[in-house]
Formats: structure tokens, C-alpha cells, sequence
């Protein structure tokens, strides 16, 4: 069979392939690797884990394994819509949460229901690659609004807003992660937040907040949640990929009543109900203080690793190079001096200095960054994250002194 002559048009959107072979290079044993967001394995407690997951299969018997509802695990609802309180400031009952396989699923499933095609969804810049991805296969527009140091600047939100209303459009959806931005790891003070819940109900258009780090700070709890803000205008998606495990495959969606009950139906033809063994090991695991205990951990663990990250590149970097200094989560954003491509310099680093990052275009929806790059510490073994950091120092360091040559003509 010819199979390109019957992949959909969808396909298209999705964009091209250049970084997953990129990443693929990456894989190989000896590339110290700040590519993949994976939480460090030292983070899971397996004995306590297994341990619970024999607890299950012994008091919940066959129904582990059995299908579930739609909107989650109960048990699971209302222990997630318990803790939302204390640990967000957000109000919940269990009616507010759907149980999602991931956060992917649950920005795919808000997608599902918010976006048709040619809707305008306004999006940081850069922001986080793979919700891009999701995004683009309903067919969207993007508005790409800038960061800084302290996340989405709601100055050229509000610009591009009012823009869109001269022109008789309007946002269907802003999507942003204000805590530990990926890639950028900065976060949004509280003032800015409180000016973007405003903007966006003032232009009646929901917010899908990521979740996904803001409970691994660091030295300092970040500000109150955007759904703490405006509980009614924001969907709150979160996962425990980061808190528990990714292979768990399990996140949440917390939204009004009404928003949940559209989330699943749009869920019932996605996979019907998340794992259902998966969600009692997660409930019983977090019943009983063990997630909480976890995260406390992480937080130690990967403060130590962005640490260690921060200072390699104060001795390490070249002129030129400067990064963010992230108070939580997984990533440092670096951005080195004009005209230096990244993705040429993937290339080289991976093949020289045995090296890999994720270039800067990835992050973008209009193809800019070419001078920026994301490094991800949270998986790479502490002892080699200086070693690691000095070869991408190398790497920017050589193509600043060829760029240099170049352009003198040597």
C-alpha cells in the first residue's frame, strides 16, 4: 500500500519532523542529554509504590481492573477536589473535576470542545511544544504573545486583543502556563495575574492555566493560581506526571459543572475513562500522605540540579550567553548571541561535544528563536550536569568564534 497517498490532511498541521530526529540523536548512551522533560527516576519511592499497588489489587479486587466512569475514579475526584483547597486556594467539588490520561489529553479534550477551525488561540512565545501541537490539529490561528522575566506580558496581550476586536475577531482561548513556564522556567508575580484574569473576562474569553510544575518550588510557594483568581474563567489542567510518575498516564481538568460535562463527552470518544488501576493506585498513594512526601522530595532534589545548572553555566558560558534563573520546575531558557542557529548547532553538539538540548523554533508558532535553546536538568544524573553544561558552552562558544570568521571572511 501507498500510505502517503491516504493520511489525512491533519497531518499536515502537525508540522514537520526535524526535531524528533534531532531528539532521536540524543538516545544514544554517550549524549549527556538536557533534551526530554523527565522527572528524575531518584524521585519515585518504589517500594512505597509497590506497595500500594498491592494494597489495591488486595481491596479493590477485579474492579481495578475493570472500565471505569467517564469522569474519573470518584474517590479520586473528590481527594484531588480536597486538596485543590489548601494547596491551590481554588474551592472544588468532585463535580468540578475530570480525571484525564495526562495533561495532553486534557488540553486535547478543552480543544475538543472550545476550538473549530479558523479560531484565534492566543498563546505564549515561546510556549510549550507539544500543547502547540495539539492545538494545531483543530486548524487554529495563533496569536503569540511575548514573555519576559515575569511571563506573558499582558501589556501585549491586551494590544493584540483589542487588535483582533478591530478586526471583528476575537480569542477563542488563551492558554498559559504562568508558574515555571516551559520552556521558559520564569513565573508571573501576582499583579500580572491579576491583570490577565481581569483582560480575559473582560473580553469573555476562558484561560486554559498549565499546571503542570507549580507545585515543585523552590525556595518560595509561587503565587496564588489563575483558577484561585477567576475559578469560573479558568480551566485548571494539572498532571501527576511530575508529583507521582509519568507512565502513570494520569492529570485532571478542574472547570464548572457544565464545562465538565462537555469534557466528557468530548472524553467518550477519546478513550471513554482513564486507567482505572492507574487512578485507585494514585488515590490510595496520595490517601495516605505518600505524594505529598514525594513532592517534598523533588523539590529538594531539583533545586540541587538547578543549582548545580546555574553555576556550571556562570563559570562555563561565553560572552554572549545569557539564561533564566528559574525559582521552580524543570528548565532553564538560554539565549545566545544573534545569528547563532540552534538547530545547526544541535546538530554539531550532538556529534562533537556529545551534547543535546531542544533548539529554540520548537517553541515558537511562527519559526523564531533560532538563537534560543531549552535545557531541561531535572534528568540528567547531577554528578555529569556540569560536565554536560560545560559542552554546551563549548558548542556556543565554537559557533560564536566560526560566525565570527565567517563574517570576516577567514
Amino acid at each position: 500500500m501507498e500510505w502517503r497517498d491516504t493520511y489525512a490532511d491533519r497531518m499536515n498541521l502537525i508540522g514537520d519532523t526535524a526535531v524528533i530526529e534531532l531528539l532521536k540523536l540524543a538516545e544514544r548512551p554517550d549524549v549527556l542529554s538536557f533534551a526530554g522533560g523527565l522527572p528524575d527516576d531518584a524521585t519515585f519511592p518504589m517500594e512505597a509504590m509497590k506497595e500500594v499497588a498491592v494494597q489495591v489489587f488486595e481491596t479493590h479486587g477485579s474492579m481495578s481492573l475493570q472500565y471505569g466512569p467517564t469522569a474519573g475514579y470518584t474517590a479520586l475526584r473528590e481527594w484531588i477536589a480536597g486538596r485543590m483547597g489548601p494547596v491551590e486556594g481554588v474551592t472544588a467539588t468532585v463535580d468540578d473535576i475530570i480525571v484525564t490520561t495526562g495533561g495532553i489529553e486534557a488540553m486535547d479534550l478543552i480543544a475538543k470542545m472550545l476550538l473549530n477551525p479558523g479560531d484565534v488561540i492566543v498563546v505564549e512565545a515561546p510556549t510549550y511544544l507539544t500543547a502547540f501541537s495539539v492545538f494545531r490539529c483543530y486548524d487554529v490561528d495563533f496569536v503569540a504573545v511575548d514573555i519576559d522575566d515575569e511571563g506573558m506580558r499582558v501589556d501585549l496581550l491586551e494590544a493584540q486583543l483589542a487588535e483582533l476586536e478591530r478586526r471583528g475577531k476575537r480569542a477563542k482561548l488563551i492558554y498559559t502556563m504562568p508558574t515555571f513556564q516551559n520552556p521558559g522556567g520564569v513565573t508571573m508575580p501576582l499583579e500580572r495575574r491579576r491583570r490577565l484574569v481581569e483582560l480575559a473576562d473582560r473580553y469573555n474569553i476562558p484561560i486554559l492555566e498549565d499546571h503542570a510544575y507549580a507545585e515543585l518550588y523552590f525556595e518560595h510557594a509561587p503565587p496564588p493560581s489563575l483558577k484561585a483568581l477567576n475559578p469560573d474563567g479558568v480551566l485548571f489542567v494539572s498532571t501527576f506526571s511530575k508529583i507521582f510518575g509519568p507512565g502513570i498516564r494520569l492529570g485532571w481538568i478542574a472547570a464548572p459543572p457544565p464545562v465538565i460535562a462537555q469534557l466528557c463527552q468530548a472524553k467518550l470518544g477519546s478513550d471513554q475513562c482513564s486507567s482505572t488501576l492507574g487512578q485507585r493506585i494514585v488515590y490510595e498513594y496520595g490517601r495516605q500522605g505518600l505524594m505529598d512526601s514525594q513532592i517534598v522530595l523533588s523539590r529538594a532534589l531539583y533545586q540541587a540540579k538547578r543549582d548545580v545548572t546555574l553555576d556550571a553555566l556562570k563559570e562555563h558560558a561565553p560572552p554572549g550567553l545569557t539564561w533564566t534563573r528559574p525559582d521552580g520546575g524543570f528548565y532553564v531558557w538560554l539565549t545566545a548571541p544573534e545569528g547563532i542557529d540552534s538547530t545547526a548547532m544541535l546538530a554539531w553538539a550532538v556529534e562533537h561535544e556529545k551534547v543535546a538540548y531542544v533548539a529554540g523554533p520548537s517553541f515558537y508558532t511562527d519559526g523564531r528563536g533560532a538563537n534560543q535553546f531549552r535545557l531541561c536538568y531535572s534528568f540528567l544524573d547531577q554528578s555529569l550536569i556540569g560536565e554536560g553544561i560545560s559542552r554546551v558552552c563549548r558548542s556556543v562558544a565554537h559557533h560564536v568564534e566560526r560566525r565570527h570568521r565567517d563574517r570576516i571572511g577567514v
